[in-house]
This record gives C-alpha cells, sequence and structure tokens, in this order.
C-alpha cells in the first residue's frame, strides 16, 4: 500500500499565529490481483484494473499534512504511516492540528497528541506504528523530550518521558533513543534503550553507529555501517535488549558500487535495504536481506523514497504481493 505526496508549498509568513500548514496533499494507492479479493483499505476511492490483472484503488487524504511551517519559518515534510496490516494510518492531521491514526477496521480516529503549534512541530522527531497496528508512538526531542504511545484498542495515551526518539515499536515492546548533543563528535555514542508498553526499561546500551530498525518481533535491532578495514559495508545485528552483536552479513547487494540505506521490515526476519549509486546518480532498487543469513534478493514493484528528504515521498509497508 503505497502512499506519496507531493505540492508547491505556500508562502511562509512571518505572523506567529499564520497557519502552520504549508501542502496537505497525501494520496494513498491500495494494489491488489484481480479475483484474490481485495486487499485495500476499505476506503472509498476510485479505482480500476489493468490488462495485467493488477487492480487499484486511489484515496485523496486531503486532511494528512505533507508540509508544515516550523517555529523558525522553515517548511517540514510529515509523514504519513501504513502498518503492516494494511488496517491502520497514521498522520498529522489538518483540521485537528494533531496526529491521528485511524483504526480502519473499527472505523475510529485516535487523537496520538495534543493540538501542536509551529514551535511544538519543530520539536517533532518521528512517527511509528507497530506491525499489527495495536500501538502508535509519536516522538519530541528537546527541551520537552517524550514519547507519545497510544494503545489502539483502548485509545489510552501514555507519555513517556526522557527519550528523544524512536527506533521501532514491535508487538511487545520498543525502542527508544537518549536525547544526543545538538553538535556531535566521533567520540559520540547514541543511548539504545529497550522498554514495554508500559515504559518499563527491558535494556539499555550504547552504539556509535545510528541503530537502523527494531524488528517486528522486538528480538534484534539492525544498522548498517562500514568497516574500517575496508570499507565495505555490513548488516550489524543486535540483540535488541543487550546490545549484543548477533550476527554480521557483508551487504552484497550487486556487483556495481552502492551505498546501502536501511528502509524497515518485510517481516520478522527480512529487512528492506536501498542500494544507491555513487555521487547521487540514482537508486539500484530495493532489497530484502535475511537478517539471520544475510541473502538477499531484489525487490521489484516497491516504491518507496525516504520521508522527509523532498517534497515526494512514498512509503510501501509489508511484503509486496502479500496481505498486508
Amino acid at each position: 500500500m503505497p502512499a506519496d505526496a507531493s505540492c508547491d508549498p505556500f508562502p511562509q509568513a512571518d505572523d506567529e499565529d499564520a497557519e502552520p500548514v504549508m501542502c496537505a496533499e497525501w494520496h494513498l494507492r491500495s494494489v491488489f490481483k484481480e479475483g484474490e479479493g481485495r486487499r485495500d483499505s476499505g476506503l472509498n476511492g476510485g479505482g480500476g484494473c489493468g490488462d495485467d490483472g493488477t487492480c487499484w484503488e486511489d484515496v485523496d487524504f486531503f486532511d494528512a499534512v505533507s508540509m508544515t511551517q516550523v517555529e523558525d519559518g522553515r517548511g517540514r515534510p510529515l509523514p504519513l504511516l501504513v502498518s503492516a496490516d494494511g488496517h491502520h494510518l497514521a498522520y498529522f492531521s489538518k483540521t485537528r492540528r494533531r496526529f491521528v491514526g485511524w483504526d480502519l477496521p473499527d472505523a475510529r480516529l485516535l487523537d496520538l497528541s495534543p493540538k501542536l503549534d509551529a514551535r511544538a512541530l519543530g520539536d517533532f522527531r518521528s512517527l511509528h506504528v507497530s506491525p499489527d497496528g495495536g500501538y502508535f508512538a509519536v516522538a519530541f526531542g528537546e527541551p520537552n523530550s517524550r514519547v507519545l504511545l497510544t494503545e489502539t484498542s483502548s485509545g489510552r495515551t501514555t507519555t513517556i518521558q526522557g527519550f528523544c526518539g524512536v527506533i521501532g515499536v514491535s508487538r511487545q515492546a520498543m525502542g527508544v533513543l537518549g536525547c544526543s548533543p545538538v553538535e556531535r563528535d566521533d567520540s559520540d555514542e547514541d543511548i539504545v534503550t529497550l522498554i514495554d508498553k508500559q515504559g518499563k526499561v527491558l535494556g539499555e546500551w550504547t552504539s556509535d553507529y545510528a541503530a537502523d530498525g527494531l524488528s517486528p518481533d522486538g528480538r534484534v535491532i539492525v544498522e548498517i555501517r562500514s568497516e574500517d578495514t575496508s570499507e565495505k559495508n555490513v548488516l550489524v545485528v543486535h540483540d535488541a535488549g543487550s546490545g549484543r552483536v548477533v550476527e554480521r552479513h557483508p551487504l552484497r547487494l550487486l556487483s556495481e558500487e552502492n551505498t546501502p540505506y536501511g528502509y524497515g521490515w518485510l517481516d520478522d526476519h527480512e529487512y528492506v535495504v536501498k542500494a544507491e549509486a555513487p555521487e547521487g546518480a540514482g537508486s539500484f532498487g530495493f532489497y530484502a536481506v535475511d537478517v539471520r543469513t544475510g541473502k538477499s534478493h531484489r525487490i521489484r514493484d516497491f516504491p518507496l523514497n525516504a520521508p522527509g528528504v523532498s517534497f515526494r515521498s512514498e512509503i510501501s509497508i509489508g511484503r509486496p504481493g502479500g496481505g498486508g
């Protein structure tokens, strides 16, 4: 289920009370095969089927903000997330002025944050949803660092203080980051903490590389790093609670020189990596890497661009061609 947004930003305003929303043009496309039953969001929208039997449904999300203006007048992209089960959405609402989550099967809209002005949006760090859609998490940095964790079934939001970022939300636990110095140097380390859904610490460790993602089963956290001795890229797999390295796989995605970037999980064992061509020459595509064996394979027809890098972003969550 990919989503995309594109727009020409509205002119910036000097008035502190000016409208913070610059663009609200997210579009959601659900793709499924003809004759296999609709694997869509359950929302009303236009669509059709192609000659190859591939069908789609398009939904315009005019309430989902794709670009906002923060306190210093800068434009900042905001994400729209789709859970791995395909049944839950999260985004910043233009009408409600807060992050919201849709529980599509029950047709419920959940408030994930209080109303936020331009200053508060400048402190926003990340938005996450667990693979089963059971929990939503919104993270804010300093000075009021916190994570807002909302349980879908009850709608109850818990505030977990003292963390500035979220690595990922699994079905059972959440990986969070401590607050790093504003100006970092090579000696700075990230403090990685595994907590349960009540905020109880299950484990804590430090990493001198950026941790990329917590697996959906909550067992491991991965990171992509360059080995100093060979300058080869490797996928390092850590035990989520202790930080102990359990696997280290060279990333041999293709024969051409490339720079790998992590994108998220397909399932409990396969992590998606995008191979970028040198010097900004484009992309070689996406690869699923088995974190147990290091084996990888090309994922075709998997549209993804990192949210936040441009005015146009795409999201695709779940296994392509699967039911998620």
